[in-house]
């Protein structure tokens, strides 16, 4: 069975997300065996509350922070994707223009010889001409 590339990163993120699941409900239960209250000091605040709230909270804040650093990259991919298209937008463009040049000068080229040609063959009929006399 042969997936395309668009299939290929469909499946490839499926994986990461049951990863993800996977990941969350480990902390999950990591966090529910640890529940007991514990202090914390943070510069001049402190607070006492679940050791279990403290460790979700921790994986929710590096999970955002994840998801923006991963989204910036995405954005800055796409912008360059972007720009890459549009640079082989104008390339497929100014290749067009030279086939056309080229077809041009081939054109000219084929009508310089024919005319040549036929000046030849003009010149050999004159001599042919002249001779005969």
């Amino acid at each position: 069975m042969l997936l395309k590339m668009g299939e290929v990163n469909f499946v490839k993120g499926q994986y990461y997300t049951i990863l993800a699941l996977i990941f969350a409900i480990i902390v999950a239960i990591f966090a529910i065996s640890n529940a007991g209250p514990v202090d914390i000091s943070f510069l001049y605040w402190h607070y006492s509350i679940s050791q279990a709230l403290v460790i979700l909270l921790s994986a929710a804040i590096g999970a955002i922070i994840v998801g923006t650093i991963g989204l910036f990259g995405q954005i800055r991919y796409s912008v360059t994707i972007r720009g890459l298209n549009n640079r082989i937008k104008e390339l497929e463009k100014e290749k067009e223009e030279l086939n056309q040049k080229v077809i041009e000068l081939q054109n000219y080229k084929l009508a310089e010889e024919k005319t040549k040609e036929q000046s030849d063959a003009k010149e050999e009929e004159e001599e042919k001409g002249t001779q005969t006399l």
